[in-house]
């Protein structure tokens, strides 16, 4: 810190530049056109120092800023320091160039300049409807290689001095089933990468270079100091767990459930997490490049330590990360990786959970659902109306789907959200039914999906879909189908995976959480429930009246109330209950 700026002005620089990555995000969701940007929110914004190190974020999406962190060094490093001017924008999403996590998710890097200096960056990362690909909507698992999962982005210039470079907008743009709705997202993250670089130069003009570069090494500096005394409160000693996927079930797909596998190592003010032992890479999109593994990692210990630390790559800097190279961990070029982000990534958080609970029970949760449940539909829309306000004929809705999230040590789990490292929302039903061939019939919780304990499970929820294409496909990339989330100390596993189809015609088939492509036509219904989430602690030592108002609310049934809870809930039992204690039968 420099000798000019008391402890003050560096809290307000320090917040300043917090506030800063929020407005970016901001800019970013009133400008997008993708409804999975502006009304989802799936986009992130952070700030860099002049040496590329994560200075400040917003409360975005996890899974993108954590891998931020090693993409952006890549970025610049790609292009060339001294190439760079002042309102050059660098693209890029390549997994295996950069640090990326997956290719629909799409960095935009700018260099903040003073008197022709590089004194910070800014960096706005948003998800792609669609980046062409295999698939509709560049998401599904059943793919040989990262090839099928849409078009490539080295680190190159889309901004050239605040001017687009029109050349590579094009390949962007034909590359993509939405390029109407593509333009529109490139144009609002140029957006937030502009509003992050004129209030960091506003800050600049009134507190200078050299007290903004010494706030942000001393921010750095005190959240590592904080998250070592966090770390130190852990006990010593070895914790180890392992999990299994689910396996990709397309037909013609033979695949072993591919296993995960930790060592968790904690000495001191040190954790070392070694993930030998997990099983090699596989065909199909399950993988996870190296910064995905980095990223549930580094939240992990984030989330077990001090919520209040302040998020930056000072955080990051007590831990140590072994991955096997070829691992599903660590995977190798070409493998694909488009779920490794969104279904492996919190199954592994789910792992690290699991093997420090007997450490650390009062700072962890019941298993989660463990998935974006990422759902596509897209066709072509016959509807005249629809297609002259949108400007689009083929259409991709992309939904996420709301699971359960764990119980806690002293409260319920949290109902119909998405958990860990995503954290983007479903997208509106009016937005669905405004903005493409669709209607959504009910949205709902589901009773009896959250595990039952002494603290009960968040439950997950339903959405039924009618199709009002004339035809269309409809992927979905979930997680838990085979294994539902499990509970702690006695709590009991939430519900699994479902997803069915029914056709007009009156049949129906289910699908797997990594089932492939459907196809669909115009009357058929499609149903999505994540799965729901695991409890804590043994169930009889719920208090009653929590079990009475659970049944009320339809958050339980008098089934699972008479044979989990031991409480007969029929209303006349149920006043005679009220603030008695529970007692096993």
């Amino acid at each position: 810190m420099s000798t000019s700026m008391d402890i003050v002005t560096y809290e307000i620089i320090r917040n300043s530049l917090f506030a800063i990555a929020r407005e970016m995000k901001i800019a970013m969701m009133r400008t997008a056109g993708s409804p999975l940007m502006h009304a989802s929110g799936d986009s992130s914004a952070a700030i860099f120092d002049a040496d590329m190190q994560l200075v400040a974020q917003g409360n975005d999406i996890p899974t993108m800023l954590g891998s931020a962190v090693i993409s952006t060094r890549a970025s610049v490093e790609a292009i060339g320091r001294d190439r760079l001017r002042p309102g050059d924008v660098i693209v890029s999403n390549d997994a295996y160039v950069g640090g990326g996590n997956h290719q629909p998710d799409v960095q935009f890097t700018r260099p903040v300049f003073v008197d022709g200096d590089i004194v910070a960056f800014v960096m706005t990362r948003g998800h792609w409807t669609d980046i062409g690909g295999q698939s509709p909507g560049s998401y599904t698992v059943t793919t040989w290689d990262v090839f099928a999962e849409g078009i490539r982005i080295p680190p190159v210039l889309l901004y050239r001095e605040d001017k687009v470079v029109r050349d590579v907008l094009e390949i962007l743009t034909r590359n993509s089933r939405n390029a109407h709705e593509l333009l529109l997202d490139i144009q609002a993250q140029y957006a937030g990468t502009y509003v992050g670089e004129r209030r960091l130069l506003d800050l600049i003009a009134k507190y200078g270079v050299r007290d903004l570069a010494a706030a942000m090494r001393q921010s750095l500096d005190h959240s590592e100091k904080l998250i070592r005394a966090a770390i130190g409160r852990i006990p010593n000693g070895v914790y180890e767990a392992q999990e299994y996927l689910d396996p990709i079930e397309a037909p013609g797909w033979k695949q072993e459930r591919p296993l995960l596998k930790v060592k968790i190592t904690v000495d001191d003010d040190h954790m070392t997490f070694d993930y030998t032992g997990t099983g090699a890479q596989v065909r199909g999109g399950v993988n996870c490049p190296l910064s995905v593994t980095c990223n549930s990692t580094w939240f992990t210990v984030k989330a077990i330590t001090d919520i209040s630390i302040p998020i930056n790559q000072g955080c990051y800097r007590p831990v140590t990360i072994i991955a096997p190279p070829g691992s599903v961990l660590n995977c190798q070029y070409p493998a694909s990786v488009v779920s490794g982000n969104t279904e492996t990534s919190p199954r592994v958080i789910d792992m690290l959970l699991k093997a420090l609970a007997p450490a650390i029970p009062d700072r962890i949760v019941g298993q989660s659902n463990c998935a974006s449940c990422a759902g596509i539909f897209s066709g072509r829309d016959t509807h005249a109306g629809r297609v002259a306000q949108t400007g689009q004929e083929f259409v991709t809705m992309h939904d996420v789907h709301a699971g359960g999230m764990g119980a806690r040590p002293d409260k319920d789990g949290v109902s119909g959200i998405r958990v860990y490292v995503g954290n983007a929302g479903s997208q509106p039903v009016e937005m669905i039914e405004r903005t493409s061939p669709l209607t959504v019939e009910a949205w709902s919780l589901v009773t009896d999906s959250g595990g039952a304990g002494r603290q009960r499970g968040g439950l997950t929820s339903r959405r039924v879909y009618r199709v009002e294409y004339d035809e269309a496909t409809f992927t979905v990339s979930g997680e838990r189908g085979r294994s539902a989330p499990e509970g702690y100390f006695g709590g009991m596993a939430g519900s699994p995976f479902t997803c069915m189809v029914h056709r007009a015609d009156g049949t129906q088939a289910p699908i797997a959480a990594k089932g492939g492509q459907t196809v669909l036509q115009r009357g058929d219904r499609v149903v999505v429930s994540p799965a729901g989430s695991g409890g804590y602690g043994d169930p009889l030592e719920r208090r009653r009246e929590d079990v009475a108002a659970d049944v009320a609310d339809g958050y339980v049934s008098v089934h699972a109330a008479r044979t989990l809870y031991g409480l007969d809930p029929h209303p006349a039992q149920a006043q005679a209950d009220v603030a008695q204690p529970a007692t096993a039968e």
